[in-house]
């Protein structure tokens, strides 16, 4: 029994320790738990009731999203978008429209840091934002563009390619990672679009969340009570990041194999079917649009690539390399930018803080100078 006794005082002494050094802001996460708390998560204003899936809805009041590095606010417009400007009182066509996901929305920056935001002081045309976070991939971008922003006065267009997940989000492949979630997918050898058997249109997002038990549902429902009711979730996420961030790598190559997501990819039928919805996309903006593809690094892209893995030589990179050349598009891969590095990122999340988005403007910028 004294073990048990030595366990609990070593739990608590643990929780108390965590506690302090969460309320000091000593930690790389200082998250009150959730239990004790409101969690803003950035949800409220978000729907998945279009055929493209996931959007927002229609002048939505402002919505807070809150963790450790950030505390923004969304809202968005008469057609759903993220900006304070009206799109359907638009009556001049000088306007960028910007497609792509979370990072194009500007997910977990204040909007006036957004690449749309800025665009107009640095260009001189109004930046439409037609991003979307909540798995959002070029199936759906597709369908945005045929069925929303196109309609929307616009003669450029902007598009964010993001291969850490842009290839796998509308593979049917993937759909029960995404439950019954009213979101499309292409299918088949034909790539044709189809939706979950059971997925339903609504205002809420997500729709419907994975009701299936899965291997992982224990493990999930550990952390999940750690981050609702102790503080101790706070030390172990960060020594969790602390030592995949420091721990030691080969001068040659990563020690983790790189191949088969993002970048690196490999997997044909995936890229095939993203790249066939790129194609559709482009397809749709009429030919005198100017046009301009960026592809986004993550982090850990940054990571692989410093380190020797080679990407230019794989399917999905000819297969953008195409669509920018036969679509007169001009093509940014920011992996090449030498001013684009690991501080381009949210320091307690994957997506861009305000430099990222600021160093994608100025790529787009150095490329597209008037």
């Amino acid at each position: 029994m004294i073990w048990i006794s030595r366990g609990v005082i070593f739990i608590l002494l643990f929780e108390l320790f965590s506690f302090f050094a969460s309320k000091l802001e000593l930690l790389l996460f200082n998250d009150s738990p959730g239990a004790y708390s409101r969690i803003y998560i950035g949800n409220e204003w978000r729907t998945e009731k279009d055929p493209w899936g996931a959007w927002h809805k229609l002048n939505s009041k402002a919505d807070r999203h809150q963790k450790s590095c950030f505390d923004i606010t969304y809202k968005s417009n008469d057609v759903g978008a993220r900006d304070s400007t009206n799109y359907l009182s638009l009556s001049d066509n000088n306007n960028v429209a910007i497609i792509g996901d979370s990072f194009a929305e500007g997910y977990g920056v204040d909007n006036k840091d957004t690449f749309s935001y800025k665009l107009k002081e640095s260009y001189g045309k109004q930046g439409l934002n037609f991003g979307a976070s909540g798995n959002f991939g070029p199936t759906q971008e597709y369908l945005l563009y045929k069925l929303l922003i196109a309609k929307i006065p616009h003669n450029e267009v902007i598009y964010f390619l993001l291969p850490s997940n842009d290839f796998v989000d509308n593979d049917v492949n993937n759909i029960h990672s995404f439950g019954n979630r009213y979101r499309p997918y292409f299918s088949g050898n034909d790539y044709k679009i189809v939706y979950p058997e059971k997925a339903t249109p609504t205002e809420w997002f997500p729709s419907s969340e994975v009701e299936e038990p899965n291997n992982d549902s224990f493990n999930q429902k550990i952390k999940t009570t750690l981050v609702d009711y102790t503080w101790t979730a706070n030390t172990i996420r960060t020594a969790i990041h602390l030592s995949k961030q420091f721990k030691p790598q080969s001068n040659s190559k990563l020690k983790i194999k790189a191949t088969d997501f993002s970048y690196f990819t490999t997997d044909e039928y995936s890229v095939n079917g993203a790249m066939n919805y790129v194609d559709k996309l482009f397809s749709e903006i009429p030919k005198h649009y100017l046009k301009t593809i960026i592809i986004i690094p993550t982090n850990h892209d940054l990571e692989y690539i410093e380190n020797g893995q080679k990407y230019m030589q794989l399917a999905w990179y000819d297969k953008i390399n195409k669509i920018a050349t036969d679509y007169d598009a001009r093509l940014i891969d920011l992996a090449t930018q030498k001013n684009y590095d690991k501080t381009m990122f949210l320091s307690c999340d994957s997506h861009w803080n305000k430099k990222g988005n600021e160093t994608a403007l100025e790529a787009f910028l150095s490329v597209n100078s008037k």
